[in-house]
């Protein structure tokens, strides 16, 4: 190698871009208890002593300090994370990031777009959420594009343990989740949440997304971590859900049946029968409903035009 060559890689190496940016959180914060403890604790936490980060780096043989660039880019992307999180404990999963990684790096400045190619970057945002799946602080799922042979946008979840290091034991996680679900009865917007995760669903289905559709072990993960967090509360929740889809099932079929019945202009001998009892003593119309009762027993007002007609036709002739 020449001297003028090896002063040319030696200038390289010495501009080689980190990042290109500094990250910084510019997304909005949503107004929530959960979202205002999480981002109060992270304020104050140092990652030098996350003790699943220090156990991350031990096992690495890395140097127990992380390098000042990176703390940057966690505290700036777990807010990002904390921000975007889904904290209703409704919606099939507990914790999942509601945006892409793509956009997290967005929200943190960390997205780069190179002029020429428009080739989008953001390895920062990449190795810092690879550090933390591997400390297990997060579920990542990732698959490929079997046509593309590229990566498909990746869905990601939270574990326990990230709330963990940054000083939330399980008993003030659980109480964290559970007082969310209330605000939201207090505040009605149980329904517009649950709008909001079936909208999330539907974006996913239509976007390039990892699928979890056929990841059996990964959703029953989701479940047990659910599960692990709710405790007893997510048993009494997934009964009360089973009771309230029984519940819709039986009004869809009723609604179906009465669909079917005559429209209330149409029910002519329910207007025969009303009209003629009106002009009857009480006990003749009883006597005649009584007598209908015990020789068609499976009929009854909500039969509809059948049970009028009936009556209409047992009516005495000579009551007309």
């Amino acid at each position: 190698m020449t001297e003028q060559s090896l002063h040319q890689c030696v200038a390289e190496r010495s501009s080689k871009v980190h990042r290109h940016h500094v990250p910084l959180f510019a997304g909005t914060m949503p107004n929530t208890v959960a979202v205002k403890r999480f981002s109060a604790a992270l304020e104050r936490h140092d990652w030098n002593r996350n003790p699943l980060i220090y156990a991350l780096r031990c096992q690495r043989e890395q140097r127990i300090s992380v390098r000042s660039e990176r703390r940057e880019t966690y505290y700036a992307l777990a807010m990002a994370m904390i921000a975007n999180c889904d904290y209703n404990p409704d919606d099939d999963y507990l914790f999942e990031v509601m945006c892409s990684s793509e956009e997290l790096a967005k929200q943190i400045g960390q997205l780069h777009v190179d002029a020429a190619t428009g080739r989008k970057t953001y390895d920062p945002v990449y190795k810092a959420i690879g550090d933390w799946e591997a400390a297990g602080t997060l579920v990542v799922h990732r698959a490929r594009d079997a046509e593309t042979r590229q990566q498909k946008a990746m869905r990601i979840w939270i574990r326990p343990e990230f709330f963990d290091g940054l000083g939330f034991s399980m008993a003030e996680l659980r109480d964290i989740v559970i007082k969310f679900r209330r605000w939201l009865e207090r505040k009605g917007l149980r329904e517009t949440y649950k709008d909001r995760y079936s909208e999330h669903l539907k974006r996913l289905a239509r976007s390039n997304v990892a699928d979890i559709s056929d990841k059996h072990s990964l959703k029953n993960l989701l479940k047990k971590i659910k599960r692990h967090v709710l405790g007893e509360d997510a048993q009494q929740q997934d009964e009360k859900k089973r009771v309230v889809s029984d519940l819709e099932q039986r009004l869809i079929k009723t609604e179906q049946a009465l669909s079917q019945q005559p429209a209330k202009e149409d029910r002519r001998y329910w207007k025969l029968y009303a009209a003629w009892k009106s002009q009857q003593p009480a006990a003749v119309s009883i006597g005649l409903e009584n007598a209908a009762k015990q020789k068609r027993p499976d009929l009854s007002t909500v039969s509809g035009e059948a049970y009028w007609q009936y009556l209409v036709e047992r009516i005495p002739s000579g009551g007309s």
